[in-house]
């Protein structure tokens, strides 16, 4: 199984595990600041991630509520959180949430939900496992 897009890629490389590879440059900001926030050993502090899907929203909202009205009105900016709302991690870490352009955001966004689509949580307790791989 396995699903890509132009620039992001998700495999699986082992039973339970997916490896997500992003091609940075294409993202902006929102590229720079994953690999920022990321790219380090044991993913920069998070450990394990796993795609969550259930609660997704409401951690969105943990995440970004304390900036939600420094931005309010800029079409432009977007709080863009890293990882995203989507994962769970078993790092002492809180999200990094950063404000970045806007186009940037959505497209990496969207595109890595699009990769991982394949890869569904139909229990509360199917969760993958994701590597992420910077290029």
């Amino acid at each position: 199984m396995g699903r890509s897009s132009s620039v992001i890629t998700a495999q699986l490389i082992h039973p339970g595990v997916v490896q997500v590879r992003i091609l940075t440059r294409v993202y902006g900001q929102a590229g720079k600041h994953w690999r920022r926030v990321l790219g380090g050993p044991n993913h920069g502090g998070y450990g394990r991630i796993f795609i969550e899907r259930t609660g997704a929203n409401q951690r969105r909202y943990e995440n970004c509520y304390d900036s939600r009205g420094d931005y309010r009105g800029n079409p432009a900016i977007n709080l863009d959180e890293c990882p995203g709302a989507m994962f769970i991690w078993t790092g002492p870490k809180e999200a990094d949430v950063e404000p970045i352009c806007a186009v940037d955001n959505q497209k990496l966004g969207r595109e890595l939900g699009h990769a991982l689509r394949p890869y569904p949580q139909r229990k509360k307790i199917d969760l993958w496992e994701v590597v992420f791989r910077f290029l």
